[in-house]
């Protein structure tokens, strides 16, 4: 999966290339992909999204953090330098080693941004 999916979006990937597989079994295998590092759950692309979590593959990718838009639920994937290194410092002030981290900033996206500002009207 090149993309953020749904376990449900697997199943039906591994449907469309003729392999069955039971959500159950989507389920146990993605829990089973999280432990080894393979894959990691991410926040849902919409807020109001009630089918739960959320997965995206990480095997042979660069780290990234994400930028998430909380009206349309877009997700801008982005990597910055000087934050690796301030979570870095941060860890060493507490004593901590980091073996990971997930960085997700919300906010609103241009394109919601600027809908918005028209819905608003002038002030």
């Amino acid at each position: 999966m090149g993309r953020h999916f749904h376990p449900y979006h697997l199943r039906d990937t591994l449907a469309a290339h003729g392999h069955t597989m039971s959500l159950t079994t989507v389920y146990r295998t993605l829990s089973l992909l999280v432990q080894a590092g393979i894959v990691r759950t991410v926040t849902p692309p919409d807020a109001t999204d009630t089918q739960g979590v959320w997965y995206e593959h990480t095997w042979r990718r660069e780290h990234h953090d994400h930028l998430v838009c909380v009206r349309c639920g877009r997700v801008v994937e982005f990597t910055y330098p000087a934050i690796e290194v301030l979570q870095e410092a941060v860890a060493r002030e507490h004593g901590f080693t980091l073996e990971g981290h997930r960085l997700e900033l919300a906010g609103l996206c241009p394109e919601c941004r600027a809908s918005g500002e028209k819905e608003a009207g002038p002030l």
